[in-house]
Formats: C-alpha cells, structure tokens, sequence
C-alpha cells in the first residue's frame, strides 16, 4: 500500500527537522483559529511553514493554505499539481532574472513555482524549508 499524503509529508519534514536543516517548520502545529475556521471536515494540517516575509503556509492532508495578516486562502489542492519549479518555471525568461546581477540562488533559492490547470501558484520566502517541500511535490507528482 503506498504512503498516504500525511504520511509523506512526515517523511520529507521528519529528519530535516530534527537534525537542525529546517527551523521554520513545525509537524502537527498547533492549528490558528483562523486555519481552523478555514478547515475542510475531517482535514489535518501537517506542517506549518512560517516564510520570512510573515506569513504561514499550512500543508493539510490534501491542500496548502497561506495566512497572512489580511486572512488566508487555499493556493493549490495536492490533486491539481501537474509539476514544481524550483525558483522559476522558465528561469532565462522572467523579466526579474534578465535585469538583475549578482547570485540569483542566493536570492531566490527559497521559491518554488507550482503548475496547476489555474495557473502558476508561487511559494516563497520558505528559507530551508523549500528543500522538503520540493522533495514532497516531487514525490506526489504523477
């Protein structure tokens, strides 16, 4: 029987976490009021991600939500991935990348762009975080 979501995403945070790699990420966190408010019934949340701009990225059983100061919204169901990018989808044609000098990795190293039939759904701000997280999309893509 193969790995269920939860379980992946134990898997991919589980060892990052406790060996010191990921300090932003919290397994089994204790939920916010306004996440539980936004839960689907029966869902779990998983994983916090606390980004560096402020905001938290809640992986569920079967979706991502962001909060942030103004509320929180679902950015993408787990069904609907079709691939992940890491940084950039098309790194050589994004506008940002062709103006700027310097070590794009040190700068975005800590974005993923997610395809789903809706569009591009970008996570940033993830610090080490990204590693797992790409690692998990990586693994539940079909």
């Amino acid at each position: 029987m193969p790995p269920t979501i939860e379980r992946k995403l134990r898997i991919q945070f589980q060892k990052s976490i406790r060996h010191g790699y990921v300090k932003n990420a919290c397994l089994s966190p204790p939920i916010s009021s306004i996440a539980a408010q936004s839960a689907e019934t029966g869902e779990d949340f998983i994983v916090r991600v606390d980004s560096k701009n402020g905001s938290h990225y809640w992986f569920s059983d079967r979706r991502v939500l962001r909060e942030q100061s103004d509320g929180i919204r679902e950015l993408l169901r787990y069904k609907a991935v079709q691939r992940v990018h890491w940084m950039f989808k098309d790194v050589w044609k994004d506008p940002r990348i062709l103006s700027e000098t310097g070590d794009l990795k040190r700068k975005y190293y800590d974005r993923l762009e997610i395809e789903t039939p809706e569009g591009l759904v970008v996570l940033d701000g993830l610090e080490q975080a990204y590693a797992p997280i790409l690692s998990f999309f990586d693994w539940i893509v079909p």
